[in-house]
């Protein structure tokens, strides 16, 4: 690894850090800010509106990513005129998803008669979180060209206060007006500031890379559509894994059993998520190594990003495992005890979860996830049949050994498939027309 390549994917890791503390502070902060202005009900009502518009995030169909790829492996490759026409195709194929959903979406809002008793102010909210969603697809596409011209950290950080920004328009809302559609509003005023901001930084110093139409062109867009829905599979495999289970969980065995089980998972997890930040920096210098057709160095950094991400893992999990007595009594107040079998079997499987995610992210970031993707859905829907099959008989035990179970059938496919694609030199040309 070179001195710059280490130096962009430090800053990167800084950014991820940042964006996980931003996380963390808007989780801590944002209940008794609410619960200040407004009363349970109320509260729980904003969550019900707020929670709609996220689905449409998965609008995309993936393409902003898949685009980011094809263009940081173009710009590696020293094409910058392709960087260019992939990145404006992209623009043409979100702004008739933007108008579409807008088209159809808005006026549903509005006019619906789902929810019967909603009133205009939560309509309005409605509205303007939908639009929320729909601009933050344009401050993706700016990542997207950050990513592909060596400035992945300042992308990253300038998405994460972009973020930021939006939940303080919603606090500066709450506060000052209390209404849903001002909490709405003042986010949606303050995210559109912040993309405009983006969009323009990332106009700068990008290497021919422009806003605009005049360079898309159908064939463009045509050869991203596999790639871009080979990763709506992941968000369908999560949905499975997660929710799946935790319905399951909560069906079969009670909703104690489901605090003690999404408190362990969440706990767990953790370890997943810092593996995850360093992965997610290696990014972009996969697709810029793929590109240029540096499959010798785009191995050496894939083997020891592995290494170094497995080493992670294994020391957090076991860190964690110690500490989780201490944690749960700090954290739930000692109203959720310490198992250790149960709390074994879901650090297992974190730990499993970490030690394929360097290889999952080389595959991603050049565009040859589509087999993964079949895995991944596959893993899931195994994990929830297992999980109905052992947790009437086992408990939490077996929820974790199904966990655990379809957690290995997806590393070992996703390993595999990597260590095959470092391995065909003639793939690059295939991927690069």
């Amino acid at each position: 690894m070179s001195r710059a390549m280490h130096q962009r994917v430090l800053a990167a890791m800084g950014a991820h850090s940042m964006g996980m503390a931003i996380t963390v502070g808007i989780q801590l902060a944002s209940l008794p800010l609410f619960l200040a202005v407004w009363d349970t009900a109320a509260y729980g009502m904003w969550l019900l509106i707020s929670a709609l518009p996220a689905y449409l995030a998965m609008a995309d169909a993936g393409m902003v990513t898949a685009a980011g790829n094809r263009m940081t492996m173009a710009m590696g490759a020293g094409d910058n005129a392709l960087a260019n026409r992939i990145f404006q195709s992209a623009q043409v194929f979100m702004l008739i998803v933007c108008a579409t959903l807008g088209a159809l979406v808005l006026p549903v809002i509005w006019w619906s008669p789902w929810p019967a008793d909603a009133t205009v102010d939560q309509r309005i909210a409605l509205v303007a979180l939908t639009a929320s969603v729909l601009v933050s697809f344009a401050g993706g596409l700016s990542e997207q060209v950050f990513k592909a011209s060596h400035r992945y950290a300042l992308g990253t950080l300038l998405g994460n206060l972009t973020r930021l920004g939006e939940w303080a328009g919603w606090m500066i809302g709450l506060l000052m007006f209390g209404s849903f559609s001002a909490v709405a509003v003042g986010g949606l005023t303050l995210r559109v500031v912040g993309t405009l901001l983006t969009m323009a930084v990332a106009s700068h110093d990008a290497h021919g890379m422009r806003w605009g139409l005049r360079g898309a062109t159908r064939d463009t867009v045509r050869q991203m559509i596999r790639p871009a829905a080979a990763f709506m599979a992941f968000p369908l495999a999560n949905a499975l894994s997660f929710q799946g289970v935790t319905l399951l969980v909560g069906a079969m065995l009670g909703p104690v059993a489901v605090a003690v089980f999404s408190t362990y998972r969440t706990l767990a997890r953790t370890a997943v998520q810092v593996t995850a930040m360093f992965s997610h920096s290696l990014w972009p210098e996969f697709s810029r190594l793929f590109g240029q057709g540096s499959l010798t160095e785009l191995r050496k950094l894939a083997e020891r990003g592995g290494w170094l991400s497995a080493a992670q893992v294994v020391v957090l999990c076991g860190g964690l495992y110690l500490a989780s007595p201490l944690l749960l009594q700090a954290w739930t107040h000692g109203k959720i005890a310490f198992d250790p079998a149960v709390m074994g079997l879901l650090t297992a499987y974190a730990a499993v979860g970490g030690l394929w995610h360097v290889p999952r992210v080389l595959l991603m970031s050049t565009n040859q996830h589509g087999a993964l993707a079949l895995w991944t859905v596959l893993a899931s829907a195994m994990c929830v049949t297992l999980t109905a099959w052992l947790a009437p008989s086992r408990g939490l035990n077996g929820v974790g050994c199904a966990m655990l179970l379809s957690e290995l059938l997806v590393a070992g496919a996703c390993v595999v498939l990597a260590l095959r694609a470092l391995g065909h030199r003639g793939l690059a040309s295939t991927v690069m027309p």
